[in-house]
């Protein structure tokens, strides 16, 4: 557990703490299951908890994310407390991720080693250069196949695929958002700026009855 404070003061805005010169070794010894932190080329990133926006916002989508690959017996979905180790030294939690069937280690391990086949980041105040700047390079780089980046404040979605040795990159700011890694999955991005959010359970059976 992190907790900031500044004389007696406990900080309880928006922040990230960076700690140089830890190695894996000394990062399994600081995190908890009550840290959020990650691990980039020997430095320790230490997050605020999400606001509440970016929770609901992250949960929703993972919940879509998590039922339909379930339903469709195509593979499973993790996040946000589960750690992506793309390489030695680099060790992120992304707000979901999504690993196909037969790449799926039996039994699931405490962290995936490798690239998933589909990231999913909900930027934030205090995450948003973070994820745009050292995130997203290091994901692309690593090859994931499909990188969501939603924007909540910005009410878009950017999504990275892959194309060969590079990636194509498409922004969405209404209209229906589909995955190719994960094939047949889609949501409309008028869902994720809606205040309520839908009921994921509805916006499910939309989905898995391919109604538009």
């Amino acid at each position: 557990m992190v907790e900031v404070t500044f004389g007696t003061r406990t900080v309880d805005l928006p922040y990230m703490i960076q700690i140089p010169d830890v190695t894996e070794e000394l990062f399994d010894e600081l995190t908890d299951e009550d840290t959020k932190a990650e691990l980039f080329d020997g430095v320790m990133i230490v997050h605020s908890p999400a606001t509440l926006r970016h929770d609901a916002v992250a949960n929703f989508v993972r919940a879509l994310l998590t039922d339909f690959a379930k339903e469709k017996g195509r593979g499973g979905v993790f996040g946000p407390d589960g750690l992506v180790r793309l390489r030695p030294g680099r060790r992120f939690a992304p707000d979901g991720f999504y690993v196909r069937a037969d790449r799926l280690p039996d039994p699931t391990p405490r962290e995936f080693e490798g690239a998933p086949d589909l990231v999913l980041e909900v930027l934030s105040p205090s995450n948003r250069a973070h994820d745009l700047n050292t995130k997203r390079p290091a994901y692309r780089e690593a090859g994931v196949r499909e990188i969501w980046l939603v924007d909540p404040d910005a009410e878009e979605v950017v999504v990275d695929r892959r194309r060969g040795a590079g990636y194509a990159t498409k922004t969405y700011r209404r209209g229906r958002v589909a995955s190719q890694a994960l094939g047949g999955f889609w949501l409309d991005a008028a869902w994720m700026w809606a205040d309520p959010l839908p009921s994921a359970y509805r916006c499910l059976r939309q989905l898995l009855e391919g109604r538009p």
